[in-house]
Parts: structure tokens; C-alpha cells; sequence
């Protein structure tokens, strides 16, 4: 019987942090395929050795075939269910193992919620024990439809097997194809660190767009023994406080606080990240700018959900979420107002942000700030790094668990952390019955997105 008939799902919030391995797209050599008949050969009666066919009621299960090359599943009505298993019971416990698989898939709407690869892994002695699920996620595709699904994962300390299981659910007039399955021992990934600077300054006295200029040039100064791989900023500090117009303060990008920035970025071999009132050729964007570690701007984002103040002030909003790769990690930034919805943070994740920046002006009511900056980093399992200008609220940065790693306040503060973007972080019940679920994963593969269309919809009359 299938794990998934016997225990049901919690989701019992209690924090289980425990270290493993994001996905790699690089073979392992000549290691042993751990898989049982991984050519997928099947009999005259259509078996296949090491693999067996699993659905939670008869009444619901999905058609399956096998043709000696692939094994492939196939559903009529959306209801239907079904799955390819296979256990390897030559696993060992906190030993890394990569598995990979490649799918081809037709009529079916949404990938990552109907097809599908999970890891389910085991005590010796205890097939039906959960003590973590694991997606195995799309890295690649080719011409043909194929899409090659890989992970390199950690094995539990005390695990002893793990079960593979191939599934088609959820999708009328649907098929998936898998083929060319392996599962084979790698050496431990190397981590991948990042020390990561968020910033809390109080504009000049009185407030003048040189005056705050001259302030974060001094503060980037100031962290140089630090050795920071990015720095940022909060929202428009360089013209916070300045009483004019959007217009009125508003500078082309490149210009004078880039050019700036650009030489401090290089001269402290740092990325750094700050926002400004961009004007385009007439256009003002409040804009998020991501200059690289040789002083070159890398990247713009335009805030997209403006408060009523700045679009009566003539601020135009951006309509895209960008995703910045570094050398260390892929960044997304939310400016401000963009932060209390939900949607944007999600964007960034289905586009493989690891790190959201959160430049803000300030919030009124430290409870809003202080949940909603928690919840955007637990709910996308991402690094948060907030950066507010006003002194009732601190710089901050979040943990994928929701934990402070540094925390800032002052006239000229900042907070350091290191992190490390390959350790994993767990959640217990998250989704697993008995065992270990991962926010980052598992909030993009179990979400619905064929069920948001009301997201989406014109307001009704």
C-alpha cells in the first residue's frame, strides 16, 4: 500500500532546520546507478522488474503501459491517480545521492502539479515510514518535449532506502513518458556562501539629495572590512526627506548617485543594491538599481504597485518582476508597498530567486512589518533581507525559516550575515506525514495555479 493511504498530511508549523543539497546539473561520473533495471525492460506480460504501479482507489486510477523503453501513465478524467514506484534499499544515511529522470508530457495544463517526481525516504526496517519528501524538479528540456528532472539531495541521517515514485494526477485527456532513470552516490556539494549587508541610515540634517549622497558613499566606506558580496540600501534614501517633487528630485540612471555607487561597488569588490526616483526621458519609475562587484549596473527594477501618493505624484509602474543572477545566487527585489501582496514574492520564487531585497520607507505599525517580512521569507523558503529608512522599524534579515539572522537601527547601523544558499531548510509535518518537508519546494510544487484564474480577472461590475 502506498504511503500516502495510510497517513495523512499535517502541517504542524514546528521549525526542524537540518542541512542538505539544492540540485546540480552536472553527471556523476562512473558511480553506480543505484536504480533497479534502470532500461526500464519489461516482460511479455508488460512488468517491468523493480518498478510496480500504484493508485490510491481502483476506481480512480490512472492507465498505465510499459513498452521496454519508458514507462508512461495516462488519464481520462481529472480525477484520476496513479504512479510508477521503485524502492533502493541501498541507501546511507547523511550521504548525498543524486537522482535523475527525463519526462515527456501532452495535455496537460499545469506540469507541476499533474507530473511529477518525489523521493520518499525511509527507516531501515520501516517501508512505510516518511521521514522526507523530496520533489525532484525540471532543469532542463530539449526540442523533442523531453524535460530532464534532477536533484542532488542529502539522505537523512538515519535512513536506509529511499522510494522513487513517477506520477501523472490531476490532468483530463493526459500522458506522461519517463525514461532513462538514476539514482547514484555524489561527494557533498561545496556550500555556497554569501555575506550579506542590509543598511539603516537617518537622511542628512537638513535633508538634501548630496547630503544623503555623501552619507551612503560613507557608509560603503565604512564596511570595506566587512567584505561584504552585497550591500543594500533602502527606498530613495538618496532623496529621502527632501521636499520636492517626484520630478523635481528625480535623476537619469546612469547618473550622479549610480555613478557614485558604481565606483564605491568596485572599489569594495561588492554588489549593492539601492532605489531612486528614475527619470527615463521624462518618465519617473521608482526605480530598484543592482550594480555588480566591477562597478557596471547589472540590472533595474521598477516598482510595480505604487501607493496613491506616488501615482498622484506621476510615478509610472513597472509590470515586471526581474530575476538578477549573481555570482553567488539569484536575487529578486520588492520595493516597499510591493512586499504587503503576496503575489509578487511568488513570482520571484517560480522564478528561482533565492534571495528577495526589501527596500522600504518604513511601516507605521511594527506588527504589519515585523509579519510580513517574516511570512514572504517562510512562505517562499527564501533569504528576506529588509531595509527601511524610518527609525520605528530595523533592518533586517530573514532566514527561509523565518528566523533573525542581523538586525540593524540607528543613524548609521548595519547587520552582516552569512548564509549559506545550498543548506536546506525543513519544516516538520510540512506536507509529510511523520517526516521533514521543505517550504521551497514544496510551496512551488503542491500549488494550484489552475485554480487562481480569479487572480487574474478583470473586477466584476
Amino acid at each position: 500500500m502506498h504511503l500516502l493511504s495510510i497517513f495523512g498530511f499535517g502541517c504542524a508549523l514546528m521549525l526542524v532546520v537540518t542541512a542538505a543539497a539544492p540540485a546540480r546539473t552536472n553527471q556523476a561520473g562512473d558511480a553506480k546507478n543505484l536504480i533497479t533495471n534502470p532500461e526500464l525492460a519489461a516482460g511479455t506480460d508488460g512488468s517491468v522488474a523493480g518498478w510496480t504501479f500504484w493508485t490510491p482507489r481502483a476506481e480512480i486510477s490512472a492507465a498505465k503501459s510499459a513498452d521496454g523503453k519508458a514507462l508512461s501513465l495516462s488519464c481520462d478524467r481529472f480525477e484520476q491517480y496513479g504512479a510508477w514506484l521503485s524502492d533502493v534499499s541501498s541507501v546511507q544515511g547523511g550521504r548525498y545521492y543524486r537522482f535523475q529522470i527525463r519526462h515527456r508530457a501532452k495535455g496537460v495544463t499545469a506540469d507541476n502539479v499533474s507530473v511529477g517526481v518525489i523521493l520518499t525516504w525511509h527507516t531501515a526496517g520501516q517501508p512505510k515510514s516518511e521521514l522526507q519528501r523530496d520533489y525532484v524538479e525540471p532543469v532542463s528540456s530539449d526540442s523533442e518535449g523531453w524535460e530532464v528532472d534532477a536533484r542532488t539531495l542529502k539522505a537523512p541521517e538515519n535512513a536506509a532506502s529511499v522510494s522513487v515514485e513517477l506520477f501523472l494526477r490531476w490532468a483530463a485527456h493526459s500522458s506522461v513518458e519517463f525514461a532513462s532513470p538514476s539514482l547514484v552516490e555524489v561527494p557533498a556539494p561545496a556550500k555556497r556562501i554569501a555575506r550579506i549587508i542590509t543598511t539603516h541610515l537617518e537622511p542628512s540634517k537638513p535633508a538634501s539629495i548630496d547630503g544623503n549622497t555623501r552619507l551612503m558613499a560613507s557608509m560603503l566606506d565604512s564596511l570595506a572590512p566587512e567584505h561584504p558580496d552585497l550591500v543594500l540600501f533602502s527606498e530613495n534614501f538618496v532623496d529621502r526627506g527632501v521636499r520636492q517633487s517626484f520630478y523635481e528630485k528625480s535623476q537619469p540612471v546612469p547618473g550622479p548617485l549610480t555613478d557614485m555607487l558604481s565606483q564605491k561597488a568596485k572599489a569594495l569588490h561588492s554588489y549593492v543594491v539601492t532605489t531612486l526616483h528614475e527619470n527615463d526621458r521624462g518618465v519617473v519609475y521608482n526605480t530598484a538599481v543592482l550594480i555588480d562587484r566591477e562597478g557596471s549596473i547589472v540590472g533595474k527594477y521598477h516598482k510595480v504597485h505604487l501607493t496613491i501618493a506616488e501615482g498622484d505624484g506621476g510615478i509610472t509602474p513597472g509590470n515586471e518582476y526581474p530575476v538578477f543572477q549573481t555570482d553567488f545566487g539569484k536575487i529578486g527585489i520588492l520595493t516597499c508597498w510591493d512586499n504587503w501582496f503576496s503575489e509578487p514574492s511568488r513570482v520571484l520564487r517560480l522564478k528561482g530567486a533565492e534571495i528577495i531585497l526589501f527596500p522600504l520607507a518604513g511601516d507605521g505599525v511594527p506588527l504589519h512589518y515585523e509579519a510580513v517580512t517574516r511570512a514572504r521569507a517562510m512562505d517562499n523558503g527564501v533569504y528576506l533581507v529588509s531595509c527601511p529608512t524610518l527609525n520605528d522599524i530595523p533592518a533586517l534579515i530573514y532566514n527561509p525559516a523565518g528566523e533573525v539572522l542581523g538586525k540593524a537601527r540607528g543613524p548609521f547601523a548595519h547587520a552582516v550575515a552569512e548564509i549559506d544558499l545550498n543548506q536546506e531548510w525543513r519544516v516538520r509535518y510540512l506536507s509529510v506525514a511523520g517526516g521533514d518537508g521543505e517550504a521551497k519546494s514544496l510551496y512551488i510544487k503542491e500549488r494550484r495555479p489552475d485554480t487562481y484564474s480569479e487572480l487574474t480577472r478583470g473586477r466584476k461590475p
